[in-house]
């Protein structure tokens, strides 16, 4: 039988496996600063390199797209059936127990930011091809892994390869999202809020203050500096003493406040502690001159998870409500910016939800400076390649839960009949938290579903 082979297959390559995604996650893919080649940066350049390495080794026909996309492929024949994967990773944040950037294995789980978002999922689809074409399984449609490595910002790989590719799948799956699988996802605008505004004369004063790395991460920190006279500062340390992960430094001229909180996916902020939130929460007790001119409005965004702050509190029976994450806020003395990630129902628009944010911005001054974002996804559940996704999951796993919408997006967006699969099971560590973690057997129970479905799709 073919499942009684691959599962040998995987066992029989479950260390190699293990070598080559800690050679992947060992590449610090975090977005940085172009270079030839590299669009997204050195470490997003590596990973690729990687990638290409495993594709050219394992006797894949790999096609690199100037440094924003690459593919590999096995088999042969007209259509194309798909996978959209991803290398690049979100910062990794705080409160790790292990190096980040390591791969450390430890009681049976791999450590490490891109685990389970995405690298770990990239190696098991890989994985699942190599043990398709190694076995010699036919195959009536060409198998492609499309691998990106600007997922997590502004989805640039995407949009260059499809528009260097003129093939595209007729159908596959991204394993970026939850089990069985995932019909629809919400709508995502990033919307830049900004305000443009005179440093007060009196003291004590907000100097500056920042918090968050990117939009779709909940802030794990936010600092400011209260400029202050010697006595002012320690009313203020006295004010804020006790608050939960406040703290306070006294420095020449003034006061540093730190808070601390939690980080967590954009798509999912009640499962995170917002810092901006928690810092501005505790500046609110001084009664500060800025509280009328910024700090107010934008505690109240960072607050309010559900949109309703802002004017856009919707909800749809297919995929719920709007969600909201103020992922990024600076203030400099002269200008408040802040960055609000929202995830909204399927059936809303993007045109509905700008047209009530307007008027529900505009007597606190804010502007909206830019937005940016890619529109909901729906496929419907009767179509035959969601059946076979489905009924492959529930045959390995028994369990038998229904299909699911997210507010999280992935590639399936990129291209049409395209859907978002899981990448771990129970045990594993959440995306874009610390110790961000997945099993080795959850790799290889995730390279036999992934490779029956390829099997069952290809014929």
């Amino acid at each position: 039988m073919v499942r009684d082979a691959l599962i040998r297959w995987i066992e029989s390559h479950t260390e190699e496996m293990i070598a080559d995604l800690r050679a992947l996650l060992q590449c610090e893919s975090v977005k940085s600063e172009p270079l030839p080649m590299a669009p997204f940066g050195r470490g997003v350049r590596q990973a690729f390199d990687r990638v290409l390495e495993f594709g050219e080794r394992y006797g894949f026909r790999t096609k690199d797209y100037d440094g924003y996309a690459l593919h590999l492929e096995i088999g042969e024949g007209e259509e194309i059936v798909g996978t959209l994967s991803h290398v690049d990773v979100v910062p990794p944040g705080n409160g790790w127990s292990v190096p980040p950037f390591e791969g450390v294995l430890r009681d049976g789980y791999l450590y490490a930011r891109g685990a389970q978002d995405d690298k770990g999922p990239t190696v098991a689809v890989l994985y699942a091809a190599r043990a398709l074409r190694e076995l010699g399984l036919p195959l009536r449609k060409r198998i492609r892994l499309i691998v990106g490595g600007d997922e997590e910002s502004g989805w640039e790989c995407m949009k260059h390869y499809f528009q260097h590719e003129p093939e595209r799948p007729s159908c596959g799956f991204t394993p970026d999202g939850d089990w069985p699988l995932v019909y629809a996802e919400k709508g995502i605008v990033n919307l830049q809020l900004e305000k443009m505004v005179s440093r007060p004369d009196a003291l004590p004063r907000v100097e500056w203050a920042r918090g968050g790395e990117r939009a779709n991460m909940v802030p794990d920190r936010a600092e400011a500096f209260l400029r202050a006279t010697e006595e002012q500062a320690g009313a203020i340390q006295d004010a804020l003493a006790g608050m939960e992960e406040i703290v306070t430094t006294a420095e020449e001229d003034g006061v540093l406040v730190v808070a601390r909180g939690r980080s967590a996916h954009g798509s999912s902020p009640q499962e995170g502690v917002n810092a901006v939130a928690r810092l501005l929460n505790a500046l609110e007790r001084l009664q500060l001159p800025e509280e009328s001119l910024w700090l107010d409005t934008v505690r109240r965004w960072a607050n309010h998870l559900d949109g309703s702050a802002l004017g856009i509190a919707h909800r749809d029976e297919v995929s719920g409500a709007t969600t909201t994450n103020l992922g990024v806020f600076s203030y400099d003395g002269s200008k408040a910016s802040c960055t609000v990630n929202v995830r909204y129902p399927v059936t809303w628009s993007l045109d509905a939800l700008l047209a009530q944010l307007q008027p529900a911005i505009a007597p606190t001054g804010f502007s909206l400076a830019n937005h940016f974002g890619i529109a909901p996804l729906y496929v419907p559940l009767e179509t035959p390649f969601l059946q076979t996704i489905l009924r492959v999951y529930r045959e390995e796993t028994g369990d038998d839960k229904p299909p699911r919408t997210m507010g999280g997006g992935t590639y399936a967006r990129a291209t049409p009949n395209i859907v978002a699969i899981g990448t771990g099971f129970e045990g594993d560590g959440a995306a874009h938290e610390p110790d961000e973690r997945i099993a080795v057997s959850t790799l290889q129970k995730m390279t036999l579903i992934y490779a029956r479905i390829l099997y069952e799709l290809a014929q």
